[in-house]
């Protein structure tokens, strides 16, 4: 009995030295990644370095009133939010409706779906390195057969589709509707694949068509996936500056900045007071815009249990 509760006893601290041990390194990356960057950063945006004495000193608001008067003044920053701004209605009402119209094709097995499977699915699996190079030489002005089509009815920017600021936003939005309908669908057909048989046979034995079956049963029952991919699409607003950058590289002279490209270049440029005040400033209007339309999207809908 002794060496039964003996055993028993040294397997329990077994297992909860095993279980400290694999929860140790994600809550580690936490407090460091997260928790210190952040709080680190949140300090930084009311600091200035000093050349003089070689520390940062404190300086209240001072880097937020330079922003706001920047803002104010210059173009660069406005470019950059209307830019930022856009991609709102890019990813939430073009790209996510389109996204739940393919799932549901694919999931209704129309004729082709094996090949609109791998072209919607190819571009959550490549690189975005790959994606981003893809899209570049299809519309290369040379020799890009994306070019040469729209050449054939007169469309030829000066300076190629990248390098002309009439065109260069558009073709990003153009990218991330092709790059995140591939996403979304992925995350779609799955939740849509397990929605109950018996629901959608029932439907059809009334008499259901396509679109019906859709907007009435579908939509309904992923509802908290249609919301989770909203939410994601949202915080984009905030968070590009990837593709740009790999695309356009912010250019030509600013025209395909965003917000966050913004931080980035202030980073990379030691500017890093800057960069931390207009994180946070974007931080704080970010933060409750988000929770805002969650708590809408999930009024809006019910959260279906299945």
């Amino acid at each position: 009995m002794n060496k039964s509760t003996s055993y028993i006893k040294k397997s329990k601290v077994l297992k909860n030295i095993f279980i400290i041990s694999m929860l140790a390194l994600p809550i580690l990356h936490f407090l460091i990644f997260f928790v210190y960057i952040n709080i680190d950063t949140i300090l930084l945006s009311f600091q200035r370095f000093n050349y003089n004495t070689g520390s940062y000193q404190w300086v209240g608001m001072d880097n937020f009133n330079r922003l706001y008067r920047d803002f104010i003044e210059l173009d660069g920053i406005k470019t950059a939010l209307i830019n930022s701004l856009l991609l709102f209605p890019v990813t939430n009402f073009i790209t996510l409706p389109l996204s739940i119209i393919s799932a549901y094709f694919l999931y209704r097995k129309v004729p082709g779906n094996k090949i609109f499977r791998v072209i919607f699915f190819l571009p959550s699996i490549l690189s975005i390195v790959v994606l981003t190079m893809s899209f570049q030489f299809m519309l290369d002005p040379y020799f890009g057969p994306g070019s040469q089509v729209l050449r054939f009815f007169g469309l030829d920017p000066v300076g190629g589709w990248f390098g002309n600021k009439g065109t260069v936003m558009p073709m990003i939005f153009i990218y991330l509707i092709w790059a995140g309908i591939g996403f979304n669908v992925v995350l779609l057909n799955g939740a849509i694949s397990r929605i109950p048989q018996e629901i959608i046979e029932s439907a059809r034995l009334d008499g259901i068509g396509m679109f019906k079956e859709l907007v009435l049963i579908v939509i309904p029952l992923v509802w908290p996936t249609i919301t989770t991919l909203f939410i994601v699409g949202t915080t984009s607003v905030f968070t590009l500056f990837l593709q740009n950058m790999l695309l356009a590289n912010g250019g030509p002279s600013g025209a395909s900045m965003t917000i966050a490209y913004m931080v980035v270049e202030m980073v990379q440029n030691g500017n890093l007071t800057d960069a931390a005040a207009l994180g946070t400033a974007f931080t704080l209007i970010g933060v409750p815009i988000i929770f805002l339309i969650k708590r809408f999207m999930e009024k809006f809908g019910e959260n279906v249990e299945y």
